[in-house]
C-alpha cells in the first residue's frame, strides 16, 4: 500500500502568524479609533487665528454648486489625481466644462475618461459637461511657460483655476530639476508663480483662483530654508522639503499681492489658498515604511477624507460668496477662513521682497529653447 505523511507544522505556524497579525491590526485600529477625537482636537489647535470677516465656508450640494459653475470653464493643474481630481469631478458633476492638466499622458487620459464615464451614468444636468486633458508640467521654468503659452494659444478664457500640482522628494533620483532647483519647491512655488503671474493671458477678468497647498495652519517658520529654495543645497528629509515649499508658497502669493499689478492695481482675480485635508495620495510614497504606516492610520482611522469629499469641499470654497473679493482668503482643512499668525506674518514681511526678486529673476533670465 501507499502511506501518505502530511506535515502540518509549517501550515500551523503560518496560520498562527496570520492570526497574530490580524489581532494586532484590530488592536491598532481600536486604538486609532479611540484617539480620533484627540487627533481632531490637536489639528484644530494647530490652525491659525480665525478670519472673523469670512468665517466658515458652507459645503454645497451638487445642485448648489451648479448655480455657480454650470456652463463655465474650469482649469485644474494637477487634476489627474488626489484633491485636484476630486475637485474636477465635483465641478464637472455640477455642470462645469473642465480641463485637467497632468504630466503623465496615460494617467491623464484615464482620469478624464473616469470623470466622463461618471457623467454619462449620472442623471444630473452635469452630464453635458465637457472634459479635456492637457499633458503639461510646471516643474521647470520652461515647461511652465510652455503651458501658459498653450493655454493662451487655444483662445479659451477660464472662469476658474485650481492649482494643486505638487511632488515630494524621490530619494532614488536627483533631487534638483534642470533649473538647479529642488523639485518640490520648483513645482510648489516657482511653477505656480509663473502660472499665477501670467493668468491674465488665459483667465477671464474677475476669475476665481484656488491655490491648494497648506494654508490656514501654523507652521514652524524656522524650517523655511533659502538655500534649499535657491538650489544651494539639497533637502535631507520630507519635513524639511514640505516646510520649505509650503511656507515658500505662502510668501510667493503674498509677493504677488504686493507687487503684481494684476493682483494689486487691477484686482483681476479673487484668490483663495487652502489646505487639501488629510487624504490618501501616492505623492508620499518612497518616504519609508514607518511613514507609510503612520499615513495609513491617519487617513483610514483618524482624520482622513476621500478624494470626492475633498473635491466637494474645495469646489465649495472656490465659488463661495464669503471670500474677500479681488483679494486673498486663507481657508483651513475644515473650510474655516483663517489669517496668518504673528510669526508667519513676520516671516512673510522679512522674505517677501527676497522671494519676489528671486522668482522674477528666474522668469526673466531663464532662456527656453
Amino acid at each position: 500500500g501507499i502511506v501518505c505523511v502530511f506535515d502540518f507544522t509549517e501550515r500551523t505556524t503560518t496560520t498562527k502568524v496570520m492570526i497574530a497579525w490580524k489581532k494586532l491590526a484590530v488592536l491598532v485600529a481600536a486604538i486609532a479609533i479611540s484617539l480620533r477625537p484627540l487627533a481632531h482636537t490637536l489639528i484644530w489647535l494647530h490652525t491659525a487665528p480665525p478670519d472673523e470677516n469670512v468665517g466658515a465656508i458652507p459645503i454645497l450640494s451638487t445642485q448648489g454648486l451648479s448655480s455657480f459653475v454650470k456652463g463655465k470653464h474650469a482649469l485644474l493643474i494637477g487634476g489627474t489625481r488626489g484633491v485636484g481630481f476630486g475637485t474636477a469631478q465635483a465641478l464637472a458633476a455640477a455642470g462645469a466644462h473642465v480641463t485637467i492638466v497632468g504630466r503623465n499622458k496615460d494617467s491623464g487620459a484615464k482620469a478624464a475618461s473616469k470623470i466622463q464615464d461618471a457623467l454619462g451614468s449620472s442623471a444630473s444636468s452635469g452630464s453635458k459637461s465637457k472634459v479635456e486633458f492637457i499633458q503639461g508640467d510646471i516643474g521647470t521654468v520652461c515647461t511652465a511657460m510652455e503651458l501658459v503659452e498653450r493655454f493662451e494659444s487655444q483662445g479659451k478664457r477660464f472662469d476658474f483655476a485650481v492649482v494643486s500640482a505638487a511632488t515630494f522628494p524621490d530619494w532614488t533620483r536627483p533631487l534638483q530639476n534642470d533649473d538647479g532647483l529642488d523639485k518640490s519647491f520648483a513645482i510648489g512655488v516657482v511653477g505656480r508663480f509663473l502660472v499665477y503671474r501670467n493668468m491674465h493671458r488665459f483667465m477671464k477678468g474677475k476669475a476665481r483662483v484656488l491655490n491648494v497647498m497648506a494654508s490656514g495652519h501654523k507652521a514652524p517658520v524656522d524650517m523655511f530654508d533659502e538655500d534649499i529654495a535657491t538650489g544651494d543645497r539639497n533637502v535631507t528629509s520630507l519635513i524639511e522639503a514640505m516646510m520649505t515649499f509650503g511656507i515658500g508658497n505662502e510668501i510667493m502669493i503674498e509677493s504677488l499681492f504686493k507687487y503684481d499689478k494684476n493682483y494689486v492695481d487691477e484686482k483681476k482675480f479673487t484668490m483663495v489658498s487652502t489646505h487639501p485635508g488629510i487624504l490618501s495620495t501616492d505623492l508620499h510614497r518612497g518616504q519609508g515604511w514607518a511613514f507609510d504606516i503612520f499615513e495609513y492610520i491617519l487617513v483610514h482611522y483618524l482624520v482622513g477624507i476621500s478624494e470626492e469629499e475633498a473635491g466637494v469641499r474645495q469646489s465649495s470654497i472656490l465659488v463661495s460668496e464669503k471670500l474677500h473679493p479681488s483679494g486673498l482668503t486663507l481657508v483651513d482643512h475644515l473650510g474655516h477662513a483663517r489669517v496668518y499668525d504673528p510669526v508667519m506674518s513676520e516671516l512673510i514681511e522679512q522674505k517677501r521682497d527676497w522671494m519676489w526678486s528671486f522668482l522674477t529673476a528666474m522668469e526673466r533670465n531663464h532662456a527656453c529653447k
